[in-house]
């Protein structure tokens, strides 16, 4: 006896799945993360549909999902600008593999316009190099959709909606610079072990 095909809850499980798995992944390490200039960011963005409309229009449901997507990479890259960063920076296409160097990862957990009518947004970002993860953290952000109903202020809402907690996280990408008094610590070890060479080679020659 066939077992009947039931396709929307499949969907809404599959839809679930990966929504949880966007909070899942590498736990943190207690090493922290420190950018080097000399190194390319990779910059990864993942976000996904809508499970209620992916089921009823997946068609309408995927176009949005990549209008959301061009925000996110849209106001990623004013923002790089606009923060100068010190480091050469790759922002990944959607299915781009990153190179040799640290990552930072967002992840959309939601950026969408939700049923009061509100535009609302949460992402997590990480960052993770050479095995190494830390958790930048989760910004969130939620703001009254325009009065008018055009193409463009919807938008240009949606780009608003999106920045502040875009913003945050880069400050927060910022700390991963060192400072000049932190890049005298994160020396000291190799200086320390140099030092200690020549004297060893010293005593070596006077014996």
């Amino acid at each position: 006896m066939k077992l009947p095909y039931i396709k929307y809850p499949i969907a809404l499980l599959l839809s679930l799945a990966l929504a949880a798995c966007a909070t899942m992944g590498p736990q943190d390490t207690d090493q922290y993360i420190f950018l080097d200039e000399s190194e390319v960011l990779f910059v990864k963005i993942r976000n996904s549909t809508n499970p209620e409309l992916d089921i009823s229009m997946p068609d309408v449901a995927e176009n949005m999902r990549k209008e959301r997507r061009r925000d996110l990479v849209n106001v990623m890259q004013e923002l790089f600008q606009l923060n100068a960063l010190p480091i050469d920076v790759h922002l990944l296409e959607e299915r781009e593999e990153p190179g040799n160097g640290p990552v930072l990862e967002i992840i959309a957990l939601r950026f969408e316009q939700d049923r009061s009518g509100d535009l609302v947004t949460t992402i997590k970002a990480k960052l993770s190099k050479y095995g190494e993860l830390n958790t930048l953290g989760t910004y969130s952000q939620r703001t009254v959709s325009p009065a008018g109903s055009s193409r463009y202020q919807m938008d240009k809402a949606f780009l608003d909606v999106i920045r502040k907690p875009l913003q945050e996280m880069m400050s927060d990408l910022l700390g991963h610079f060192p400072s000049p008094e932190e890049r005298k610590h994160i020396n000291a070890p190799l200086t320390e072990l140099g030092e200690n060479k020549c004297i060893v080679l010293e005593v070596l020659l006077n014996h």
